[in-house]
């Protein structure tokens, strides 16, 4: 049997879920200002890579446009003081989304699949 988890709040699972979608629309979207407010004091790391705050918003940058995230599958949990949520989702890239306002069909063709680890702090 698991050991007891204390429930995130319906409430802060509404919020955490909103500024996670937030990220991922502002990069499909390339809002840089978006995605740079969503970021500020945030570390990110994939792999060996470590970039940490404006430095982000060149991820954007470097990668295909245009583009969408897919998430799915949070699952939210306190760590043991229960000042942060850690939180787990999963994501597909897809690439080839179209330009808006073009009906020029493109291939949509899956460019990435990973996992995000947040964690949130108030």
């Amino acid at each position: 049997m698991l050991n007891p988890v204390p429930t995130v709040s319906a409430e802060d699972r509404a919020a955490i879920q909103e500024m996670i979608l937030a990220r991922a629309q502002a990069v499909d979207d390339s809002d840089r200002e978006a995605f740079y407010m969503l970021l500020q004091g945030v570390t990110f790391v994939a792999g060996p890579q470590k970039v940490i705050g404006a430095d982000i918003v060149r991820l954007i940058e470097a990668g295909p446009q245009p583009i969408r995230h897919l998430v799915t599958n949070h699952r939210f949990r306190y760590s043991s003081d229960q000042e942060t949520v850690g939180v787990e989702s999963y994501f597909v890239l897809l690439n080839g989304m179209g330009l808006p306002g073009t009906s020029t069909p493109q291939p949509k063709t899956i460019g990435a699949t990973g996992r995000y680890l947040d964690r949130f702090a108030r």
